[in-house]
């Protein structure tokens, strides 16, 4: 069994004005408590979950939110600790995204429309305090599973990796703003039965001029990302950084910051997904990709690897391929990354002259785009026991 978690997020539908102003009561609240934990941990260290709880209780939220709150800056507080040396001590914005422990959160059906209950300042949570949210197919596909632990196998959002599913176990969720709307987000976990496996597999290079390519060594077919687009957009926002830097905006370099992030986080989806399809297209069970855990001490000599490297984000790459493998039942697997650009994928011999640029030429005659020959080299690799 393989375990898999996905994230819902469902706006709400038509909050109240007074909805809508209780909600950014309990958000400066929640930032409030958040903050104020985080000075006790710096004046004393060691502290008790019971007592940073008794000294946030004067702040006007329900106990389980100031609970969630203390969780996450002791979790921040101690992040902060590894990294003293280079990190300043931490704070929550004044925006920040309400957080509800998995069994303080309820979802139920109300006439046919989906409604959420969660704790607020209003009181106990009734009935009648239940919000409606807007869903669509995909997010009902998964709420009906939540709710009756069934599956619809006729939905178009069915794959028959999901014969035999678990049961779905409830996880975290938020509550926040964007763009002036309202949100509700939450996670389901749950198991996949592993079907009998071939030993196909594809290799996935990641890189920069290419940020991925796939490539099945057996039919010499492969799959490219060019990384122009992503680079110009990185540059651009690395200048608007620097000017933001320079009038000395910290609220508008947050959101550039995040609006760069999303933006990331969405071409890496597309890669993920358009890899997995590849994967499934070569008749492959195996997706090969270099553990590449070591990249950013790896890579310190590279022209500019504080905006090429530590700015791309592998790991989320990696991620998303990996969660979108397992839906698919494919398996991610790594393999060592030496020297794979300097391997010509035909006849395995391993020179640095090998590689020039982007190109890749061989004694014995073979020649390609080195990222592309990389992609194949993986491909054919062992994979790693970790």
């Amino acid at each position: 069994m393989s375990q898999n978690t996905i994230t819902i997020k469902l706006p709400l539908y038509r909050p109240t004005l007074v909805k809508q102003d209780m909600y950014r009561t309990m958000r400066s609240h929640f930032s409030q408590a958040s903050n104020q934990a985080l000075q006790y941990l710096q004046e004393v260290p060691v502290r008790k979950a019971t007592e940073l709880d008794r000294l946030l209780r004067s702040i006007p939220l329900p106990s389980t939110l100031l609970q969630e709150a203390r969780k996450l800056a002791v979790s921040r507080y101690q992040d902060w600790r590894k990294h003293a040396n280079t990190k300043g001590f931490p704070s929550f914005r004044a925006n920040i995204s309400i957080l509800f422990d998995n069994q303080n959160w309820r979802l139920r059906f109300d006439q046919g429309h989906l409604k959420i209950g969660i704790p607020t300042i209003e009181g106990h949570l009734t009935i009648d305090k239940y919000v409606p949210a807007s869903v669509n197919d995909y997010a009902l596909f998964w709420v009906n599973y939540l709710l009756t632990g069934e599956m619809d196998p006729n939905s178009k959002h069915y794959k028959p990796s999901y014969k035999g599913i678990s049961k779905p176990k409830k996880g975290n969720a938020q509550l926040f703003e964007h763009k002036g709307k309202w949100y509700f987000a939450f996670t389901l976990s749950f198991q996949l039965q592993e079907s009998p496996k071939t030993n196909k597999a594809i290799g996935v290079d990641r890189g920069l001029r290419l940020i991925a390519v796939a490539a099945d060594a057996d039919t010499g077919r492969y799959l490219t990302f060019n990384g122009k687009r992503i680079g110009h957009i990185r540059r651009r926002y690395a200048r608007l950084r620097r000017e933001i830097q320079q009038a000395k905006n910290m609220k508008a370099l947050k959101r550039l910051e995040h609006k760069e992030r999303r933006m990331m986080q969405y071409w890496n989806h597309v890669m993920a997904k358009n890899i997995v399809q590849f994967a499934r297209a070569s008749g492959a069970s195996i997706i090969k990709l270099e553990d590449l855990s070591r990249i950013r001490s790896m890579k310190k000599y590279w022209k500019r690897a504080d905006r090429n490297i530590h700015a791309w984000a592998f790991y989320d790459l990696e991620r998303k391929i990996t969660y979108k493998a397992a839906l698919a039942e494919l398996t991610v697997e790594k393999v060592n990354p030496y020297k794979t650009s300097q391997e010509c994928s035909q006849c395995g011999i391993i020179r640095k002259n090998h590689r020039r640029k982007d190109q890749f030429q061989c004694s014995c005659g073979y020649h390609d785009n080195a990222d592309i020959n990389a992609a194949f080299v993986i491909s054919r690799r062992p994979s790693l026991v970790i």
